[in-house]
């Protein structure tokens, strides 16, 4: 007779202690005192069976329906905070007082949910509810059983994954989004753990509304849907301005998790200092792509995408608008009259209590949250700032700006701060160092020459070098397949994420192949030259290059087939093209750390000479220039010369004047002395009379003059 397993649901021989399809141990007990025992009934029609996953809301079981034959998940509510289950026990046992209403009501919010997302069951992108029920005091959702992993776990074994398969994904997750975000619905708990992906490939999204049901003013169970690097700064707030926006961000988090490999800072540091790399720095991307999920990263929720509508469409444009927020400024004081005539008064009023009482002397000459401590100044904001505009910023505000590194940035021109390290505001030392990060631009790329090169290479090298490949195909002189021309000439410097048109040969029309041809010498003879000439006997040139520095470039070094042999129209000739000397492109290593720039140096097989100079506004140890221009053609193995700062040059201290008394005659009729000098006793400091004179008037009188200071803050 046979049985059901617990494990997987499916039915093996009784006398058959393993399931032979799962290796799930028959009776086997549950994971933890607290779930079902596997076995257990619900309604008399479900049977509950392993845990699939639990957590702070609940408990997930494989389950079976015996009414309509087939596999399901069965999702408890669970809270433990708020209940728990006892050995052997089926029913729950809910805690007294305050935790006992706040566990019905997460109840019934529990329940609400699954009972709005029933209404789905056309929507591929969620998890298809067929049940709700109420039962040993708590509440049950029966759902579609999924067969495949999380993203998580994918992600766990990969690393990471194409960028394209990444946007399939993340397009599927949006289109699941915005249906249930029409009704009111917000997920809170977007993360790759909560993508779940389908033997067949279907992405679904689980555990929509987690956040929903944690009720407790003083929930830990808020760590749950709280998930680093994937919740946004308003979730973070008790009355944070949640929406589609709080969900657009969390997926776009994942997407960044997925084509990098790495978890994105925190919301909460980045609001700090944000130092989100872009994705181009780890992988290639289209432009339009990144500039789509960094808007949808943004911390600001006014600068965010606001929809999973627009996000997708962001995904789909073939350019999209970066949008920056600039960061919100403290009021520092532009009241209106009014506002400055009640805050005079007020001030007034203490000022005359504290002197009454002689707690304080009020000597404020504006705001106590204006006042700046003796020796200290607030740093200003000079991102965004020219290079040479920061330092004068810099020096107003008694800081001495510092540029420690360069970085990339789509955002932020070249030549201009990027990041600084000390945030606006701050109060730090006066005349202390304020050190900035100075922006590159976007990230520049040299054009390879993908003539004669299968449309395969030309793909994997495209990546690479972080170009966009646009392919179209045409007859041409190169065999059928490969790269007969491009759009932009190679070597030419560009943005990384250029689009480079290509045209794929079609070969040429025409050509029998039982017409024999004797291959010529071709060695020497320029390429370029030689195709044109092979092809008007329909045959192709099919070319590979190398360093040479004895060939000149362009020009053919060797082939195959020899001179002289026989081939047939349509076939192929393999040449070897001489590529020239080996040049290589000067890396930019200004404002690098000396290592890294030695690092970027041999990287691209170059030497550097290395000498040393002072600098008021480069940080020590970094180079402040280089005399061979960043992206200049020189032979491999020259050598770079770079300066590396030493840091301000040190004030020398001028050497104290000797003063020498001048040389005086002695009188001649001085008789000499007898006995030795005795220094002339130093009289006793004397004490001046305490005054009994009152200080001089003040001209104005100190409440009025603290009234006039209020009423000139601006």
């Amino acid at each position: 007779m046979a049985k059901r397993c617990m494990g997987c649901m499916e039915e093996f021989q009784e006398d058959f202690h393993y399931c032979p399809k799962c290796g799930y141990e028959d009776g086997a007990p549950p994971k933890e005192a607290y779930h079902m025992k596997p076995g257990s009934m619900l309604k008399g029609r479900y049977i509950v069976g392993r845990v699939l996953g639990f957590g702070s809301f609940g408990v997930t079981y494989i389950g079976y329906d015996t009414v309509l034959n087939h596999k399901v998940a069965i999702k408890e509510y669970l809270p433990g905070e708020f209940a728990t289950r006892m050995p052997e026990q089926q029913a729950l046992t809910v805690y007294s007082g305050e935790r006992e209403e706040q566990f019905e009501a997460g109840m019934e919010k529990f329940l609400e949910e699954a009972r709005r997302l029933a209404n789905f069951k056309t929507e591929q992108g969620i998890v298809h509810i067929y049940d709700c029920l109420e039962e040993n005091y708590t509440a049950y959702i029966v759902m579609e059983f999924l067969e495949g992993e999380t993203l998580k776990e994918k992600l766990d074994r990969e690393g990471k994954i194409g960028v394209d398969e990444a946007v399939r994904i993340l397009l599927d997750v949006l289109k699941a989004l915005q249906a249930v975000h029409e009704v009111g619905i917000i997920h809170r708990d977007i993360a790759p753990d909560n993508i779940y992906i389908t033997k067949n490939g279907t992405v679904k999204v689980l555990d929509f509304g987690a956040a929903r049901y944690a009720t407790s003013h003083h929930s830990k169970s808020l760590s749950v849907i709280v998930k680093q690097g994937y919740t946004p700064i308003e979730q973070y707030r008790s009355r944070g301005d949640q929406g589609p926006w709080t969900d657009v961000y969390a997926a776009a988090a994942t997407f960044y998790k997925m084509v990098t490999g790495e978890t994105p800072e925190d919301s909460m540091e980045r609001a700090v200092k944000d130092t989100l790399k872009p994705i181009s720095k780890y992988v290639h991307i289209k432009k339009s792509v990144e500039t789509a999920v960094m808007n949808a990263m943004n911390v600001q929720i006014d600068g965010r995408t606001k929809s999973a509508k627009q996000f997708a469409d962001e995904l789909r444009a073939a350019e999209v608008k970066r949008v920056i927020v600039k960061e919100k400024k403290a009021d520092t004081g532009r009241w209106s009259l009014g506002m400055k005539i009640i805050v005079a008064v007020c001030a007034i009023a203490v000022g005359i209590a504290l002197a009454a009482a002689a707690v304080a002397q009020f000597t404020t000459a504006g705001p106590a949250v204006a006042e700046i401590p003796e020796g200290q100044v607030r740093v200003p904001n000079l991102v965004n700032q020219e290079r040479e505009t920061a330092i004068e910023l810099g020096r107003q505000a008694q800081l001495n700006v510092q540029i420690y590194d360069k970085q990339y940035s789509n955002e932020i021109t070249a030549d201009r701060v990027l990041s600084q390290e000390t945030r606006e505001g701050t109060l730090v030392a006066l005349n202390g160092t304020l050190r900035v990060v100075i922006s590159a631009g976007i990230e520049k790329t040299y054009v390879p020459d993908f003539t004669g090169m299968e449309r395969e290479d030309v793909e994997a090298m495209l990546l690479d070098v972080g170009l966009v490949g646009v392919f179209t195909e045409s007859e041409g002189l190169t065999p059928p397949g490969t790269v007969v021309s491009q759009g932009i000439e190679a070597d030419t410097q560009v943005d990384t994420g250029t689009e480079l048109p290509l045209e794929i040969s079609l070969g040429v029309e025409g050509g029998d192949s039982s017409i024999s041809v004797t291959v010529p010498d071709l060695t020497e003879r320029d390429y370029e030259e030689a195709a044109q000439e092979m092809i008007g006997d329909y045959i192709y040139l099919a070319r590979t290059t190398e360093y040479s520095d004895t060939v000149p470039r362009g020009q053919i070094i060797s082939q195959d087939p020899a001179p002289g042999t026989q081939i047939h129209q349509t076939e192929t000739i393999s040449v070897v093209v001489s590529d020239g000397r080996e040049m290589v492109h000067v890396p930019d290593i200004q404002y690098k750390s000396e290592d890294e720039a030695i690092s970027l140096l041999e990287e691209n097989g170059l030497t550097g000479e290395r000498h040393e100079e002072y600098s008021d506004n480069v940080a020590a140890g970094t180079v402040t220039r280089q005399e061979t221009a960043a992206g200049e053609s020189v032979e491999k193995g020259s050598t770079v010369v770079y300066y590396v700062s030493l840091g301000p040059e040190p004030v020398r201290q001028q050497a104290p004047t000797r003063q020498t008394q001048p040389r005086t005659q002695a009188p001649q009729t001085a008789a000499p002395q007898t006995q030795p000098q005795t220094p002339a006793p130093t009289p006793a400091p004397t004490t001046a009379a305490p005054t009994t004179q009152a200080p001089p008037p003040t001209t104005e009188n100190p409440v009025e003059r603290d009234l006039n200071n209020l009423l000139k803050w601006q």
